[in-house]
């Protein structure tokens, strides 16, 4: 009996002691988790912020921190304590829930503002990823076809024909065109880069929000210039050692009829007899000269004679043709002539009368023989008929100058170089050695002019804020800054969604607590993807040839006069970018489409991107393409230039990316360190 009874005792207190113990373990481990648990939300806040105010694309490592952060939290002390025993879990059949917060649909109001403050922004990353693999559609076809910057059906003067390619159709001319797409990356950025800011300032952390200020206006500097220095010099290495053709063999060389424009002249044969050139019979055999299916379109060209022509049609002809570069964007040397020689028009003195008989003569008139170096003129032209039509070609770009020494090249790139850095210089500088990089500055000047509203607006109420920077965006708009107006217009969306986040209850019903949500309704589809279509159709205006062209025509005569003809394209395409990306996160289809893999990996590796496929081009490219021309056609060598050129530029691109712009994402950050007082 004693032993029976002094044993369960004993067992009782060696019981006890074991569990004073196992507490004191557990409250060890508890206060560690919870440690790690904050250190790992600071490490994963600070990191989002900083890539937020760096602009960066290369935000996967800091999205897995996001789910970290979030298991973590399973194990934190609140939830073990409120957790019930393992047994009674695995007795009921159920799993340890381990996912994010944000993966439930049925959690509190916590995940909307998760989203709205996260997965928008990588859908922004996916559509700049996008956005910068059709600029290099864009800049591919550039030398060589003048389609990527006309629009469907456009008819110029000097034509034979329209330009009636499918493939110039509004919306579908999006798939090669760079211009529109710049316009986006200005939206994209506006959007993302006071997104940190603005959410400090709409929680009155007034001090912590002008902190940020100050950091993010000295590393935008390092972020945008670092990368861009790079690439250019290693460009005005590379043409000193022979990796570039010299500008003369590309676009005067033998492979020069590729890119220049096939210029037509047709006289009267003198006594039947054509000397210099091919005989033709008429309308007809002009048309099959020019390969052309029909005649109907002959009229449109220089020195056609007025009245009656009918006399000529049947005549013989003297026909001959030149090559010359003569691309898209000189129809306005044309343009520009006609308005020096041929008044307004009396009535309506702000819009230009474009009399086509005029600017025919004009033409005729003002045509430059390269040939024989004599302008064709009323004192010199011999014969009473004089026809001229122009197959326009692909489009002269900035090629590296190859130098005579290596000093004289370095001094060049030094001249050049600081000419581009130069950020007061609202023109766009196309530098030799990248003239694709004129972006930047313009980057450059948009964030800092953010970075300036928000310093002089952050006291202010949200709707003040917002009324005055519509006001700015328009004004910008109309007066000829469309860089600055679409900068505006993403900072103006940003604002907008945070509002619309801080305004959410903060019930457990989630999204059914806010009513009928009008993005879900029918009525709110239809709009949004009407904004859609309305965007990609004034995306779609073309960058040159607009008041030619069937259904832009009119739209033309609305762009304001603080525009000159060939940047008419800025002012529709600011207006559509800033729409687009509005509505595009406004749609869950297209969300979710531009979060997939791919998308996110394009935007990853966009900024390496933009600035690997510009060199690739100029020097693989204009090498490669003339022979592919040569062995499988026009069609036959686009198809498998591109290819080749496109896996050549994404292997350097990856190598770039983890070699460069990573690193350059930490320079800012560390210089700023380095300077900061402590």
């Amino acid at each position: 009996m004693p032993d029976t009874q002094t044993t369960p005792r004993k067992d009782h207190k060696k019981w006890k002691c074991q569990v004073k113990v196992n507490d004191k373990i557990c409250g060890k481990i508890n206060d560690i988790t919870k440690t790690m648990c904050e250190e790992c939300g600071i490490r994963r806040k600070a990191d989002t912020e900083a890539l937020a105010e760096d602009d960066s694309v290369i935000g996967e490592m800091y999205r897995l921190d996001d789910d970290l952060t979030e298991h973590w939290k399973y194990f934190s002390p609140e939830k073990m304590s409120s957790r019930p025993s393992q047994s009674g879990i695995m007795g009921q059949g159920q799993q340890p829930d381990l996912l994010p917060r944000s993966e439930h649909e049925d959690k509190p109001s916590s995940a909307p503002n998760s989203r709205l403050n996260r997965d928008k922004i990588k859908c922004l990353d996916g559509l700049r990823g996008i956005a910068c693999l059709l600029v290099f559609n864009y800049h591919f076809f550039w030398p060589w076809t003048p389609v990527i910057m006309l629009g469907y059906g456009a008819f110029p003067p000097r034509a034979p024909e329209p330009y009636w390619g499918w493939q110039s159709l509004p919306i579908i001319c999006l798939l090669h065109r760079g211009r529109a797409m710049v316009a986006i990356f200005f939206a994209i950025s506006g959007y993302v880069i006071c997104r940190h800011i603005l959410r400090l300032i709409h929680e009155r952390k007034l001090d912590t929000a002008y902190q940020k200020l100050a950091s993010s206006v000295f590393r935008r500097v390092f972020r945008l210039y670092i990368p861009p220095t790079i690439s250019m010099f290693l460009v005005a290495v590379l043409a000193q050692v022979g990796v570039f053709k010299s500008e003369f063999s590309i676009y005067k060389g033998p492979d020069s009829h590729y890119i220049n424009a096939t210029i037509t002249h047709a006289d009267l044969a003198e006594s039947n007899i054509c000397v210099n050139g091919t005989a033709v019979r008429g309308a007809t055999g002009i048309a099959n000269y020019l390969g052309l299916e029909t005649t109907a379109y002959l009229r449109n060209t220089t020195g056609y004679p007025l009245g009656n022509t009918t006399e000529w049609t049947d005549m013989l002809l003297c026909v001959n043709h030149t090559t010359r570069s003569y691309g898209p964007s000189q129809l306005y040397t044309l343009e520009s002539e006609y308005e020096a020689q041929f008044p307004k028009n009396d009535t309506n003195t702000t819009k230009l009368v474009k009399d086509s008989s005029a600017m025919e003569r004009l033409a005729s008139l003002s045509y430059y023989d390269e040939d024989l170096d004599l302008p064709l003129n009323a004192t010199n032209a011999t014969n009473s008929l004089n026809l001229t039509w122009v197959q326009m070609g692909g489009s002269w770009e900035e090629h590296p100058f190859i130098h005579p020494n290596l000093t004289y090249a370095m001094k060049n790139f030094t001249r050049s170089y600081a000419e581009w850095a130069n950020p007061f210089n609202f023109g766009h500088y196309h530098t030799r050695y990248d003239p694709h990089t004129f972006t930047i500055p313009m980057e450059l000047r948009g964030s800092m002019l953010i970075y300036i509203f928000l310093l002089g607006t952050a006291f202010m109420k949200a709707k003040w804020r917002t009324r005055i920077g519509s006001c700015l965006s328009a004004y910008s708009l109309i007066f000829g800054r469309w860089d600055m107006a679409t900068f505006l217009g993403g900072m103006l969306l940003s604002e907008h969604d945070i509002r619309r986040s801080s305004d959410l209850p903060p019930s457990a019903a989630g999204a059914k607590a806010r009513g009928v949500d009008f993005q879900r309704t029918t009525k709110g589809t239809a709009l949004r993807w009407a904004g859609i279509i309305l965007a990609l159709y004034f995306l779609s205006y073309p960058d040159a040839g607009a008041e030619y062209t069937p259904g832009f025509a009119y739209l033309s005569t609305w762009v304001p006069r603080y525009y000159i003809p060939l940047s008419g394209w800025m002012f529709y395409q600011a207006m559509g970018a800033v729409l687009l990306v509005a509505c595009i996160m406004r749609s869950p289809v297209l969300v979710r489409l531009l979060e997939s893999r791919f998308p996110q990996y394009l935007g990853k590796v966009s900024f390496s991107l933009y600035l690997v496929h510009g060199p690739v081009l100029h020097s693989l490219g204009f090498w490669i393409m003339p022979r592919l021309f040569d062995s499988f056609g026009k069609m036959g060598g686009y198809a498998i230039g591109w290819v080749i050129l496109m896996a050549v530029t994404f292997y350097l691109t990856n190598i770039w990316n983890n070699k460069v712009d990573v690193w350059s994402v930490t320079v800012g950050r560390r210089v700023e360190k380095m300077l900061a007082e402590e």
